[in-house]
């Protein structure tokens, strides 16, 4: 597993830098293509936006560090969770909708979805059409995982579902960031989650 370290390594005012120690990893989301993730990053608020990720993986399964894992961003927007966890986000558009006229389908900000593979239809809090995740991208998830696992003592117990759980940030190990908050689609129902669970705990 090689992880990329300096591409887009985030200046330190779209993280904080203290140390914590970790208990959970969290997964979520970019809803947007990879570079215009990191624009956003870096240019939003004046480039003091830290609502950011320790760890990225794009759609063919490469692994980005932004920041030491040691410290923390405001992923889940409340200090006493994020200060103990690792976030990863995954490459991903996350919900679409179906312009039936003129058969295409349109990301959340209006751009047309251009991918070529096959959309995922399940209805789930108020969406049905989502943007599907790649085989590379769910192997690197993985790898990563067992190496943060191994790496920060954090158990290989993963949450096997999106739905929110009261009390979530009690869990040691793999978690998502729809189990923090019902509002939250990610991660979305195109990702398996039972399988990734049987993945994560048999290692």
């Amino acid at each position: 597993m090689e992880i990329d370290k300096t591409t887009h390594k985030l200046k330190e005012g779209n993280f904080h830098s203290n140390e914590f120690k970790k208990h959970q990893i969290v997964l979520g989301n970019s809803f947007n293509e990879k570079e215009n993730l990191y624009y956003g990053w870096e240019n939003r608020l004046c480039g003091d936006y830290t609502r950011t990720s320790t760890f990225t993986v794009d759609r063919k399964g490469k692994i980005y560090q932004n920041f030491n894992p040691k410290f923390y961003s405001d992923f889940i927007s409340k200090k006493s969770i994020d200060k103990k966890i690792i976030t990863i986000t995954l490459e991903n558009q996350g919900w679409l909708t179906k312009d039936l006229l003129k058969d295409k389908y349109i990301d959340w900000v209006g751009n047309i979805y251009n991918r070529k593979a096959k959309v995922i239809e399940k209805r789930w809090r108020g969406q049905q059409y989502w943007d599907p995740y790649t085989k590379s991208q769910i192997k690197s998830t993985i790898d990563l995982i067992n190496y943060l696992c191994e790496e920060y003592d954090i158990p290989k117990n993963c949450i096997g579902h999106n739905t929110y759980i009261e009390g979530v940030e009690i869990f040691e190990g793999i978690t998502y960031r729809s189990n923090y908050y019902k509002e939250n689609t990610d991660l979305s129902p195109a990702w398996d989650f039972r399988n990734f669970k049987k993945r994560i705990e048999k290692k």
